[in-house]
């Protein structure tokens, strides 16, 4: 999920890229050092040792308070499947019994359901279990051992004696929905002593941004980016402080996003008129099942920065909005 502060670290991001094509660690386009920051000039940045008056350049993103025009969500919000994260972990039923296995050296992820396989008589007739990266397939076991009544763990092998255990592993989902499409105006600043290292990142940042009509978001959606305006600011002189401003409108959806895993197991009933019916499945994992719950979180807070550090590797942010590179 994205909003216009992470929109506007996006664009601050995409100009670092642009300046220091190996990264704020490497040498700018221009020769000069340049700092990125999402958000305004700090006193620091007019007065400390590294300043805008000794040879440093400032790239500044903020928004600009302009109204923008409205832009309508999808109709009915409809939710879509947007990405899938197939399991690598499975089962394999043998006669009453389920053995759960790893795929290879991958990392162990998914979630695996086991049921009773005859018409449940008490107790727990299913239980689920999502497997992280720590477990093996001797723990697997176990944890739906325990959470099956009567169930018994025999290495990676799970079983109830005198019934028939029936399993089903599955990966997880992630589906989204747009609930706002909005504009955001958002004022791009160069700040600097000396009028020709002006020019120089104007021309270089222009150009860049001018070829680019999409922008990666943090979640790893699209922004559409649009130039609006430029201007000089120069009312800095007397303090030999010279800016520029460019103007780029961004649009952007506001998501809702849901994981969830696969149909694992359920309940319903077949009618084949009156007075004919069977039941089928069994009902689903209860409440004593949260570690799906605490799984499926997990997985979307990784996943969100598994986007953000694919779209804009080894950059960051410090606590004063400045773009870093992470591990320098």
């Amino acid at each position: 999920m994205t909003d216009a502060s992470k929109v506007g670290l996006a664009l601050a991001y995409n100009c670092a890229q642009v300046l220091y094509p190996q990264v704020p660690s490497g040498v700018s386009v221009t020769g000069r050092q340049v700092v990125l920051r999402r958000g305004w000039l700090l006193p620091s940045d007019l007065f400390a040792a590294q300043n805008i008056r000794n040879d440093t350049d400032f790239v500044t993103v903020t928004m600009a308070p302009r109204k923008m025009p409205e832009w309508a969500e999808p109709l009915g919000r409809p939710w879509r499947v947007q990405q899938k994260v197939e399991p690598t972990v499975g089962v394999v039923v043998t006669g009453a019994t389920v053995e759960i296995v790893f795929s290879g050296t991958a990392t162990p992820v998914g979630v695996v359901a086991v049921w009773l396989d005859d018409m449940p008589r008490g107790g727990e007739p299913s239980a689920a279990y999502a497997v992280t990266a720590q477990d093996t397939p001797e723990t697997v076991a176990a944890a739906l051992a325990a959470a099956l009544t009567g169930g018994v763990a025999n290495g990676a092998v799970v079983s109830v004696p005198g019934r028939v255990l029936n399993g089903y592993a599955g990966g997880y989902g992630q589906s989204v929905r747009v609930t706002r499409r909005q504009a955001q105006l958002y004022r791009v600043s160069i700040w600097t002593a000396d009028t020709t290292a002006r020019e120089t990142l104007a021309s270089v940042l222009d150009t860049a941004l001018a070829e680019q009509s999409w922008i990666t978001t943090l979640d790893g959606c699209e922004a559409q980016l649009r130039f609006q305006s430029v201007e000089d600011v120069d009312t800095m002189q007397n303090e030999a402080l010279y800016r520029r401003d460019y103007f780029y409108e961004l649009v952007f959806d506001t998501l809702q996003v849901q994981w969830a895993s696969e149909m694992l197991c359920g309940i319903g009933t077949l009618s084949a008129g009156e007075g004919l019916s069977a039941p089928f499945g069994v009902l689903a994992p209860g409440a004593a099942n949260q570690t799906v719950t605490a799984a499926l979180d997990a997985m979307q807070a990784v996943v969100a920065a598994q986007a953000a550090a694919s779209a804009y590797p080894g950059l960051g942010v410090d606590h004063f909005g400045t773009v870093v590179a992470l591990g320098s």
